[in-house]
């Protein structure tokens, strides 16, 4: 029989070989090791900057963790964001995006690679901006929407306010996934941290155009119907 030594047969020579062993190896101690570095990581710079870039954590969920990241800044915005007023939630975002910068390139550096999945304050920030129309709206009662052939069902009457919220989490997260030009364009441009903001903050401005379209439209229908109700009143 043949000897099968690796002199004779090169393809079995491992020693010029990439280790995967060993390169999922260091893949799996960075993970177990970010995994288990505590929020309140210290005075290092990485411990801060990890919890900032994974949204408190919530990049470390075992799946979809850039939706989770975006339903969190939905939260966020519900809970009480969206009062804030629009130069004050201008202000905001600048902020969260300036700090997302720093935390996504140390998060880089602690994770190994770039734009790591375990890495949403991009989301974050991206999704608030996406809503940030519903800001400028806060003071006009948008009240609700009248479904035809649902009038005795609980679904008659959808509140348009959470309407455009929904409108706003959906095109985001399309545009954040199939990264249409400009969106891909940023991704590309910029590095480091930068790199990892960019797409989703343009994501978000492309977003907040198509969330800005049905509510344009729904608060120029309800002034018409409150005018023509002030004219049938004045008229009587």
């Amino acid at each position: 029989m043949p000897s099968l030594d690796a002199a004779s047969h090169p393809s079995l020579d491992t020693s010029s070989r990439p280790s995967v062993t060993a390169s999922s190896g260091r893949r799996r101690k960075a993970e177990r090791g970010a995994a288990a570095l505590p929020g309140s990581a210290g005075a290092s710079a990485a411990g801060p900057a990890v919890w900032i870039a994974t949204t408190g954590g919530v990049g470390f969920g075992p799946w979809a963790p850039g939706t989770w990241g975006a339903l969190v800044a939905v939260a966020v915005f519900t809970f009480g964001l969206h009062r804030l007023g629009g130069p004050l939630y201008g202000l905001v975002l600048v902020g969260f995006s300036g700090l997302g910068v720093w935390a996504s390139s140390a998060a880089e550096s602690y994770f190994g690679h770039h734009d790591d999945g375990r890495i949403v304050i991009d989301e974050f920030v991206g999704q608030l901006i996406a809503l940030f129309p519903l800001v400028l709206l806060n003071e006009i009662a948008l009240g609700g929407l009248e479904i035809p052939g649902l009038e005795s069902t609980r679904f008659a009457r959808i509140d348009i306010w959470w309407l455009l919220v929904v409108t706003g989490f959906v095109a985001f997260r399309w545009f954040d996934i199939r990264k249409p030009g400009p969106v891909k364009w940023a991704e590309d441009k910029f590095k480091r941290g930068a790199g990892v903001m960019a797409d989703d903050i343009v994501a978000g401005f492309l977003a907040a155009l198509v969330v800005m379209v049905p509510a344009y439209v729904l608060v120029v229908l309800k002034l018409q119907a409150a005018q023509a109700a002030a004219l049938v009143g004045f008229v009587e």
